[in-house]
């Protein structure tokens, strides 16, 4: 156990830490209580929850959608850093365009099935478009599809995102770049 703290001591990247969601409401009940001095009376456990559920310090759910979960039970996750001794930087989770594209293969079947990652609620139903693609790309029932030609370069692409959350409608942009490499005989790409 020393060596475990005294590893998290030292470092500098960010940690992920998973928390039964039981033990942590019931732990953030118990410093509101004693910091604050409001009572179950005052705060219900369901105002508490659904409170903690509006923090953006806290993931709820894993990138494929699917709730967080450590050894069968449910779990939060909070990704902190430790800047000094005793102060700890926490990561924003931010909604975002969860899977970058895959290269794309000259003559060779393109196929990239983008997907939405919200820390806080299950992936929503998403309508994905472009503002500009290459000729050969194009968005067919939310997946960008096409066949590289010989002459297809490497290309930025910016990826729309909208769905909504409850009754707004949301939009996501975010950039991407499709890398082109050239068929080999052999299967085998060339990276670049």
């Amino acid at each position: 156990m020393a060596k475990k703290l005294e590893k998290l001591e030292q470092c500098t990247e960010y940690r992920t830490f998973r928390f039964r969601i039981q033990a942590f409401s019931n732990g953030y009940r118990e410093f509101i209580e004693r910091e604050a001095g409001l009572t179950e009376q005052a705060v219900s456990k369901q105002q508490l929850r659904n409170y903690l559920h509006q923090q953006h310090y806290i993931s709820r759910y894993n990138e494929d959608g699917k709730k967080a979960k450590s050894k069968g039970h449910h779990v939060w996750n909070v990704e902190a850093k430790k800047i000094s001794r005793n102060t700890w930087w926490f990561k924003e989770f931010v909604r975002r365009i969860a899977t970058p594209p895959p290269k794309a293969v000259i003559g060779v079947p393109y196929e990239w099935t983008p997907t939405i990652w919200d820390p806080q609620i299950k992936a929503p139903k998403v309508y994905f478009s472009s503002e500009w693609l290459p000729p050969w790309l194009r968005w067919e029932n939310n997946a960008l599809r096409g066949l590289p030609p010989p002459d297809a370069t490497d290309c930025n692409i910016v990826v729309v995102a909208s769905y909504y959350q409850g009754k707004e409608l949301c939009h996501l942009k975010t950039n991407f770049t499709v890398h082109v490499v050239p068929h080999t005989p052999s299967g085998a790409m060339f990276m670049t």
